[in-house]
């Protein structure tokens, strides 16, 4: 049985935003306690994280966005106050150190995986990052964690196919802004659409250059419940991995698109989160990688515990392997989410034989 390196740190909590932003210390208080109380804490290697150096950061940011964060942290810290970069990005005295030392957790989640006995990895970290891009914070995000990682798996590695799977509300537009034309990474992210950030997105935004056809856009309208995500992942996702064959699976593991999630209008269980990263961990041993999960979005805090509890068990293999056992939630306008997958479908078989 595959143990779990799990990554994660009490500094992650000292990163601050104004009071009622969603984005909040509680989130990851919250995860700690749902592990602590299950037998899923038995599958899991507690690994403590190093934090990124400038020369890693630099593989995907440019010098100009690190200097620029790094003389807002100063500034924050000569003043002892919560600067706001944008309109809903904030950095206060330790974000610099709490964003680099998520970021490295990333990396150190990779080499984590070189051990034999060690099947996945689960970052749990803040701030989150795919809506960082190379030269700019946005959404929260400061540095692109899962980017950082998989430039790093390359590099270190020498791991040649990349696949990125991004299932958080939002579209992840930073990683599609920064392996846009590069088709050595695989990215495909379910997101809400139309939703934040409103400009990015749709399906026909489908890479460039030789990375034409490897960027894979899954919008999917609100109200979209456990059974679209479910129908796309087995019509759209799993069929385009088996014929990428990637060298390693990275997920960022978005929870917000929760029904009881206050950032979005998505219809998706705990369950519903645990059934797709069963289906994670069944696509990896299809093709014979290991896979790495990284904290994205997830705002209510009780539903983003149970999700991620959710997908250590399956990933742990301790998951319901039975979809009949669940009662899945349906989609508010099934007719409509057909119809998106069978577009999707279409579109995308110009590149990928298997669908």
């Amino acid at each position: 049985m595959g143990f779990i390196s799990f990554l994660r740190h009490d500094i992650f909590r000292s990163h601050e935003n104004p009071p009622m932003h969603p984005e909040k210390a509680e989130r990851l208080l919250a995860i700690d306690n749902a592990i602590a109380a299950s037998s899923v804490a038995n599958y899991l290697i507690s690994i403590t994280p190093r934090m990124a150096q400038e020369s890693e950061l630099c593989k995907i940011h440019s010098p100009s966005y690190i200097e620029k964060i790094e003389n807002a942290a100063n500034l924050a810290k000569g003043q002892n106050k919560l600067l706001q970069l944008d309109g809903d990005t904030f950095l206060s005295a330790a974000t610099l150190d709490v964003a680099k030392l998520a970021a490295g957790a990333g990396l150190q989640a990779i080499d984590s995986l070189d051990d034999e006995k060690i099947s996945s990895a689960f970052i749990a970290v803040r701030p989150p990052g795919h809506h960082a891009l190379a030269g700019r914070q946005m959404g929260f995000c400061i540095f692109n964690n899962i980017a950082l990682a998989a430039e790093y798996a390359r590099t270190r590695f020498g791991f040649k196919r990349i696949l990125i799977i991004d299932w958080d509300v939002h579209h992840g537009n930073g990683t599609q802004d920064i392996f846009y034309d590069d088709p050595g990474v695989l990215f495909i992210s379910l997101h809400q659409y139309p939703w934040w950030p409103y400009e990015t997105g749709w399906f026909t935004e489908d890479g460039v250059g030789e990375g034409k056809g490897y960027n894979i856009n899954i919008p999917l309208p609100a109200g979209t419940g456990d059974s679209g995500y479910i129908a796309a992942w087995d019509r759209l996702i799993s069929p385009v991995a088996l014929e990428y064959k990637p060298d390693l699976i990275l997920v960022s593991a978005g929870y917000d698109a929760h029904r009881n999630d206050p950032m979005s209008s998505q219809q998706i269980t705990s369950a519903g989160f645990g059934l797709l990263s069963q289906r994670l961990r069944i696509l990896c041993e299809m093709i014979g990688v290991k896979n790495a999960c990284f904290l994205e979005g997830g705002y209510n805090t009780e539903a983003l515990a149970e999700s991620v509890l959710g997908t250590l068990t399956a990933l742990s293999k301790n998951g319901v392997s039975n979809i009949e056992a669940y009662q899945l939630t349906s989609d508010l306008s099934p007719k409509e989410v057909e119809e998106r997958i069978v577009q999707l479908s279409k579109h995308f078989r110009q590149y990928w034989k298997s669908l």
